[in-house]
């Protein structure tokens, strides 16, 4: 996918960052991975050193969204956390540099995970398999929220953070429509209905007391396979501590049965749906303006997003009527 955001070098430019990172090593090929709609990133082969990938954040003067800020930093810290923490299978962080002493953008140089997207190989996947790998992504899912921080919020964002989950994201909320006016996006929803809402659900989020640590974009795409097995987890960047039902796994647009038998439940209560529904608009709020502040070739994404939207924007506005405060 081509993106305003992917932050292409020169082969000259790629040389001299592998030089710093690795000083003994000879490089023997260099090839751009596409799979990716945010950062440029690089397989890089060596000699002398460990083969790795290559991530490059995107220019320090890049126009992004609110979340998009330091999102380099937050998929360091979640993949240095995931590895002290947990069993989960992540790559590690061989080599990080947020100095923009050489490029102006951090970067960052991480083992190379064995296998292949799920998504890549999924056609050529019996359904038994993809029943067992969706399975396998909800258990590792599970470890994932058992990992406990201090605030909610970004990872890359302390200022942003905050103890209570509600005020956090309904900041979060704030700052999605905020970057839309700055690019006077069409969200095609009512702001003012929305938060009117918002407010009345309030209560809906007084059970999450403990900020945990979320992946929240382990779509098929990011999830690695090798021998119907998985072998890692991919681009940790949107990780943030928060509610666990914010992950994809959860999204009401296309629940994962399998998905909920390894996380180990089998089904969300009312009041987890509606939080879950929450989360599908605030999600879909950010989606809907990739494609303007990329500048995709194509408006797909953001007719596909703003669809999801109106949608799920709609069956909150029914279940939560202007007269109620749920309980």
């Amino acid at each position: 996918m081509n993106s305003l955001t992917k932050n292409t070098q020169s082969e000259e430019t790629l040389l001299s960052l592998i030089h710093h990172a690795f000083p003994h090593a000879v490089c023997t090929g260099i090839e751009e991975l596409t799979e990716g709609y945010f950062n440029v990133a690089y397989k890089i082969s060596l000699e002398h050193a460990p083969s790795c990938i290559l991530k490059i954040a995107p220019p320090k003067d890049a126009l992004v969204m609110s979340y998009e800020k330091n999102i380099m930093m937050s998929e360091v810290l979640a993949m240095h956390t995931v590895k002290e923490q947990s069993d989960v299978p992540a790559a590690k962080v061989l080599f990080y540099d947020d100095t923009l002493s050489l490029i102006h953008a951090p970067y960052f140089f991480m083992e190379i995970l064995e296998g292949a997207s799920f998504h890549s190989i999924l056609s050529s996947l019996s359904p038994d398999v993809q029943s067992a790998l969706r399975t396998e992504a909800g258990t590792l899912n599970r470890k994932i929220n058992c990992i406990k921080g201090s605030k909610f919020g970004y990872l890359g964002q302390p200022s942003l953070q905050g103890n209570d989950w509600f005020q956090v994201f309904s900041n979060m909320i704030k700052l999605a429509f905020s970057d839309g006016e700055r690019l006077s996006i069409d969200l095609k929803i009512s702001k003012k209905q929305l938060f009117e809402n918002l407010e009345r659900s309030k209560e809906l989020f007084d059970d999450i007391k403990t900020p945990v640590l979320v992946h929240w974009d382990l779509w098929d795409g990011n999830i690695f396979v090798k021998d119907n097995q998985i072998t890692g987890l991919i681009d940790w960047e949107r990780s943030l501590w928060a509610d666990p039902l914010m992950e994809v796994g959860f999204r009401t647009y296309g629940s994962d049965r399998d998905f909920y038998k390894g996380y180990g439940i089998e089904r969300l209560s009312e009041k987890e749906y509606l939080r879950a529904l929450w989360y599908d608009v605030y999600t879909m709020l950010l989606v809907s303006q990739e494609c303007d502040y990329r500048q995709y070739d194509t408006r797909d994404m953001y007719h596909w997003a703003t669809g999801h939207l109106i949608d799920k924007f709609e069956e909150l506005h029914r279940i939560i009527p202007s007269t109620q405060v749920i309980k």
